[in-house]
This record gives structure tokens, sequence and C-alpha cells, in this order.
């Protein structure tokens, strides 16, 4: 099972993985893996740190200056130190732990990188692990781990995170799509797995994992006003609204509001 943490580049990944990671701590789940957080010099990045969760020392990771034959990431070297230390914490983590990958990026999409390692570990999908992913890249590695269980958090499901790696279970919804949605999503209907605890906001925020998606479902963080969405043939409770509790064998149905004279 994967979780992927998604969000664009300067949208506060790292510093939100770093409270989690207190968090998960205080509920026992023991944890593998690096975050990396960014170094700055005079006002400006210098490049990024490798930060080990288990033992928490920290090393150079990315850097504006290396060797001249070093994998590149825009404008930063990946310093080979760095690298083999990474590929280590990852091929090191154990089934039962979370391993926790700050992040797979555009080197990796062309199997470079932490790829290698990474492939390893994140196409098992016995493993447990949590995943940074930019949203623009949502789409080559919804591709790549199409085999695998994937959980997706965008920015405006962060605070969910939490609870639903503290319950690792899960339950299955299945989406229908009416009329142009039909068109959109490519299918009549999804069979969706979702972690225990999750809402109704949660599981169209999945859906939306490509901004045509997201322009037709929110306006902001809110449903927008022409989407009717019914749980097992009935309307929402408004008390709750999209943060209503989903249950597996729910059927959720996606349809514009139809008009008519």
């Amino acid at each position: 099972m994967i979780f992927i943490l998604t969000g664009e580049v300067g949208s506060g990944k790292t510093s939100f993985l770093r409270g989690l990671v207190d968090g998960l701590r205080a509920s026992g789940i023991s944890l593998d893996g690096f975050l990396c957080p960014r170094v700055m010099t005079g006002g400006e990045t210098e490049g990024y740190d490798l930060l080990e969760i288990r033992e928490e020392g920290c090393r150079p990771f990315l850097r504006r200056t290396g060797p001249k034959d070093a994998q590149k990431i825009g404008p930063y070297f990946m310093l080979p130190d760095g690298l083999a230390r990474a590929n280590e914490i990852i091929r090191r983590s154990r089934a039962g732990e979370l391993l926790i990958v700050d992040e797979i990026g555009p080197l990796e999409v062309d199997g470079g990188g932490l790829w290698p390692a990474a492939a390893e570990v994140l196409l098992d999908d016995r493993r447990r692990s949590l995943v940074v992913i930019r949203e623009s890249l949502l789409p080559e590695f919804r591709a790549v781990f199409a085999g695998v269980q994937i959980c997706i958090f965008g920015k405006a499901l962060w605070p969910e995170l939490l609870g639903a790696l503290r319950q690792p279970g899960f339950f299955s919804v299945k989406v229908k799509f009416f009329a142009y949605f039909r068109e959109l999503f490519a299918a009549r209907d999804k069979d969706m797995n979702l972690p225990s605890g999750s809402t109704l906001r949660a599981l169209l925020e999945m859906l939306a994992d490509t901004p045509a998606r997201r322009a037709e479902i929110f306006a902001g963080s809110e449903l927008k006003h022409h989407i009717v969405i019914m749980i097992n043939g009935a309307a929402y409770p408004s008390s709750t609204g999209l943060d209503t509790l989903l249950a597996g064998g729910d059927v959720v149905a996606v349809f514009p509001m139809m008009g008519g004279g």
C-alpha cells in the first residue's frame, strides 16, 4: 500500500512531514526512511539534506555544485554519498514498518535517482510506504503504481493523513459516473480502496487527480454547485456535508444537476 503526499513545490510538504513523524512515533508506529529539508544560504536555496528518520542523522544530499558524473535534478547535483545512503535506507526497510520517502521526482520517472531501490519496495503491495510526489507528476506515477493499492492525499487532506496511517484498515466503495463525468473519468464506474475513517471529501479529493478533473469537481475547497453526489441512492446529510463518513460497500453516484422545461 502506498500513501502519496502531494502538493506543489514550496507548499510545505517536508515541514508537514516533520510533525507527522512526531505524531506517528507517539502512536507507536515503527518508521524508517528519510526527509529532505531545504538548506538555505544567504536567503537562497543551496540544496537539500538527507535527514534519516531512524537514526536522526543528517548529511548533504542535493547541492548546486557536485561531481561532473553526478545525476542532476534541475539545478542540483545528487551527491553520490547521499544517494547511496538514501538507497540503502530504502532497501533496509522491513515489512511491518512504514517507509517514508521524501521525495520521488522527475529523475525517478526516467528510472534514475532513487528508483532502482524504490521499485523493489514500493511495488511490493505487502508493504506500507508514504511517498512525497509533486502534483504535476501524479499521472506518470499513477501509471507506474497501477498494480499497487494507492491512496493520494492532496493538501486539503493532509490533516487526515495521521489518522489514516494510525488505522491501517481499508474498505472499498464503488463510484458511479453519469453524463459527461463518464468521459471525464473514462469509466462508468470505479472501485476505490479507502483508509478507515475516510470521508466523502477524501474520496472526491482522490478522484480529482488531474487539473481537469479537479476543475470539474471543486470550486476552491467546496463542491461545485452543479454537481450532485448521492450515497446509496440518497443525498448526503447536510449536517455533515463533505465530511460525511463513508463505509465499506457504499455506492457513491456523481452526476451533473439536470435541468428541463
